[in-house]
């Protein structure tokens, strides 16, 4: 089958957050199982181009597309450097992507022309197969920067040479983020401007909004997790005002869990860690432990070390965390924090690690090796989130036999099983507060200090199975739903 994806990030090349990872996770999966598949991205400021062997794609035409009412030009290039198993494209134009950044620059604020980049880059992506002269069976779009080409597909593109086979599929990594514009902004997207008004499909509170647009026209719609899918129908909150219109999509939407990159987190091989280890023989994991307490200035003593990684925001669940972390010191844990985000969340973190020297410790940066060493010597990984579509850090934390506690929800709760239950693997709390939370690190402690049950937790996460292989094998039976839906149709 061919696969063409859309996304606005893909690791290496461009990362933000998780979609980049699970953007080239799928697509290296599903090239492993036959199909071929090509990836179109901006080609940002800041893609390292010489490392991974940037160029022009040979014999492929200089191509122009309209954003709004001016006319872009762009070129095809393509990253020949990386061994994935599956062919990424880059959309070369200095003058909207030219400069640093994904969605924002180095301010930190949001690019005031991020609509024409979204449209010049899904336009651009719908061209690829005139001009690479190869047709796909199946467009796959990666959240709202990329659910325009959804749209276009439907009302351009469908008749177009090379994409009349095509079914559209989008993928929703976070409901949250849905790409909101003013309503005078419809002029640049292209389409009939009385969209942007009831009863259009861009519609929104005197906005448009290209994720709803995106749903509404795809052959058919899947987030990253059963439980997630579940959750944004029937919780307002979580379906971030758009849960009326999933469900009018009704059988067309569903959830498929992530799966993790166990290549890049495989704690056998892992070169940041001081030493190696696996399911079969985890001592290695005492010294992991030893060298990232001298690394932090920690002194954990016989209580446990709790891990945490990501971005300091509330959906992360800092505001149950925060309220309890003293206390939990109190009662014997230590805790490492490594991340970047809201400074009201650094301030705090930064606070109590000066109230607890040797127990608290607060890295406010991002750093990939660090944060593989605290996945590998904590004896527990917290994931307090408000809400989280699937989340990976929770698996990668099981591969490398950290035990998670988290909040019932999304895709935590589709791969964390709470302990008191058969082939329990972690720790549960229902309730979003910080009395819930200690209650479930209060039973991550005594279970800790009782060494035969502890082992048998470390033993299930790091067996559990969280390749690809199930997750690729469900989105290929998507495809195939596209396809016979395709038969027949002019």
């Amino acid at each position: 089958m061919r696969i063409l994806m859309v996304t606005a990030e893909l690791a290496p090349l461009a990362k933000v957050g998780g979609l980049a990872d699970v953007a080239a996770s799928l697509s290296a999966a599903l090239a492993a199982r036959g199909h071929d598949v090509r990836v179109v991205l901006p080609l940002y400021g800041d893609v390292e181009t010489k490392a991974l062997g940037v160029r022009p794609v040979s014999g492929a035409p200089a191509f122009t597309a309209r954003v709004g009412q001016t006319v872009r030009a762009g070129r095809l290039h393509e990253a020949a450097g990386l061994a994935t198993g599956y062919r990424v494209y880059l959309v070369e134009n200095d003058a909207l992507f030219g400069r640093l950044g994904i969605y924002t620059g180095p301010d930190g604020l949001p690019f005031a022309d991020g609509l024409a980049r979204t449209v010049l880059h899904c336009q651009a992506a719908l061209t690829l197969p005139t001009l690479l002269n190869w047709t796909p069976g199946v467009l796959h779009c990666h959240d709202a920067e990329a659910a325009l080409a959804a749209v276009y597909h439907k009302h351009w593109y469908r008749t177009v040479p090379g994409m009349q086979q095509a079914g559209s599929l989008l993928t929703i990594h976070n409901l949250a983020y849905q790409e909101l514009h003013p309503r005078r902004t419809m002029e640049l997207v292209g389409l009939p401007p009385e969209w942007a008004q009831y009863p259009g499909i861009f519609e929104y509170h005197d906005q448009i909004n290209l994720l709803k647009a995106g749903i509404l026209e795809a052959g058919l719609v899947n987030t990253v997790s059963p439980t997630y899918a579940r959750e944004v129908l029937v919780d307002p909150d979580l379906g971030c005002g758009l849960s009326g219109v999933l469900g009018e999509r009704d059988g067309d939407f569903c959830g498929i869990l992530n799966g993790a990159d166990l290549e890049t987190w495989d704690p056998a091989r892992d070169p940041d860690l001081p030493t190696v280890y696996d399911a079969a023989d985890p001592t290695g994991k005492a010294r992991c432990r030893t060298e990232l307490a001298r690394e932090l200035g920690l002194s954990p003593a016989d209580g446990p070390l709790a891990g945490m990684v990501g971005r300091l925001v509330e959906q992360k669940g800092l505001e149950v965390l925060l309220p309890a972390l003293d206390s939990l010191i109190a009662e014997g844990w230590s805790l490492a924090v490594l991340g970047t985000g809201q400074e009201t969340y650094e301030r705090a973190l930064a606070a109590a690690a000066a109230r607890h020297p040797g127990r608290v410790a607060f890295a406010g940066r991002f750093d990939d090796g660090l944060a593989h060493r605290i996945m590998a010597g904590s004896d527990v990984y917290l994931m307090p989130s408000r809400y989280e579509p699937c989340g990976l850090t929770q698996m990668y934390a099981m591969r490398y036999g950290t035990v998670p506690v988290v909040h019932r929800t999304g895709g935590l709760a589709d791969t964390v099983r709470d302990a008191a239950k058969a082939q329990g693997n972690g720790f549960v709390f229902e309730s979003f507060t910080p009395g819930a939370l200690r209650v479930a690190m209060a039973r991550a402690r005594d279970a800790f200090r009782d060494g035969e049950a502890w082992g048998r937790l470390v033993r299930r996460g790091m067996n559990a199975d969280f390749s690809w292989d199930r997750s690729a094998a469900a989105y290929e039976e998507l495809y195939r739903r596209l396809a016979a839906s395709r038969k027949g149709q002019p």
